[in-house]
């Protein structure tokens, strides 16, 4: 198939263009905002890009929407796999090994440590987890270094927490994204709500609300467009009570340091009760800044952490800084910006995959931040 680019001024005039271009069974790949240059920027509306194409001509056996029912069938796979047992984290290990370096042991003797500060565990969490594997196993390590990082996998893995929901929250998901500007909350919001209707088979509306700033996200009308999901400018409870839709709310970027716009957002976080609010950051910025961010928001009732931009960072092994150094359950893992795209549910597993996984032989080679996602989900 031959994609096709498509710029408009709003949703409706890209949804427009496509239909009439190429027709209702044409494929939506991507949507993004395109920056006003200049100065202009500061009167001109952003624009919006779309790519889109028509599917080839279906083979007896194929299915008429083409690369996407594909994109679908393997997120339906990462969504619908079996959760796996603490014991099988250590197998993992086992198997990760083989296209790991050994590392010379640190002042304790142990070699893990030292390990993961290198793909990037502060001092601080290693020493602790190296005081933990003192106490579960002595203080001499193991002699194989796989028996060893086996073991540190196991303690990972009991560290991990998984999000705490109310029956409330259960019974009616209703889901707001918080978090800084650039994290990624839109695209993120658009990947969840994908999942959701396209394989999950739920009916949802979006609101795409205002806060100390405008809410500019116009790709998420676009999506909703597509997805025959309503998306709403307005908060309007009624909307949802007693639908059996799903909720997503898409808030504007805030800096933690604005404490006006802080203060407005707690108010309205306090009129959703039963909302799980989600904390999206970016997993690309340093790990230090990462904690910082987490800690600048944990005043407020976030449910969970959703990280993106996993594609853009090589050592993983950090975001176990967010387990180790938050009261925040890591809930889901995103890469890239196309929609559907990567996004998969978080997992000590999934975690420990992408720390180890790759084929460096040595400390000084990581593999590309792609290939790692793509071990991961």
């Amino acid at each position: 198939m031959t994609a096709q680019t498509f710029t408009a001024g709003s949703a409706a005039e890209a949804v427009a263009q496509i239909r009439a271009q190429l027709g209702p069974d044409a494929v939506v790949f991507n949507v993004r905002q395109l920056p006003a240059a200049g100065l202009s920027r500061l009167w001109q509306k952003p624009r919006i890009e779309v790519t889109a194409a028509l599917p080839d001509p279906p083979a007896a056996e194929a299915d008429t929407f083409g690369e996407l029912r594909r994109e679908i069938a393997a997120l339906r796979e990462l969504v619908v796999q079996p959760a796996r047992s603490e014991a099988a984290v250590s197998a993992q290990a086992e198997s990760m090994l083989e296209f790991a370096c050994e590392p010379p042991p640190d002042a304790s003797g142990w070699r893990v440590g030292s390990l993961l500060q290198k793909l990037g565990l502060l001092p601080l969490h290693a020493q602790r987890l190296v005081e933990r594997l003192q106490q579960l196993h002595g203080t001499a390590p193991p002699a194989a270094f796989t028996e060893e990082l086996a073991s540190a996998c196991d303690v990972l893995a009991q560290w991990w927490r998984t999000p705490s929901l109310t029956s409330a929250q259960e019974a009616r998901p209703f889901h707001v994204f918080v978090g800084p500007p650039g994290a990624g909350k839109t695209t993120a919001l658009c990947k969840w709500l994908t999942q959701a209707v396209l394989l999950g088979g739920h009916r949802a509306r979006v609101w795409r609300l205002d806060g100390q700033t405008a809410n500019t996200a116009e790709l998420l009308s676009v999506h909703g467009e597509i997805l025959g999901v309503p998306v709403e400018r307005h908060w309007d409870k009624g909307m949802l009570d007693g639908s059996g839709e799903i909720g997503f709310v898409d808030l504007p970027g805030l800096d933690a340091r604005d404490g006006v716009a802080m203060a407005d957002l707690r108010q309205r976080l306090a009129a959703w009760p039963d909302a799980q609010i989600h904390l999206v950051l970016n997993a690309a910025y340093d790990p230090q800044l990462l904690l910082a961010q987490a800690r600048a928001w944990s005043h407020l009732p976030i449910s969970d952490l959703v990280l993106t931009h996993l594609d853009e960072e090589p050592r993983q092994g950090k975001l176990w800084n967010l387990v180790l150094g938050t009261k925040f359950a890591l809930r889901f893992l995103g890469a890239g910006q196309n929609v559907p795209g990567d996004f998969c549910a978080a997992s000590p597993e999934k975690l420990l995959s992408a720390t180890f996984a790759g084929k460096a032989r040595d400390s000084s080679t990581f593999p590309t931040s792609r290939e790692r996602w793509q071990t991961t989900c």
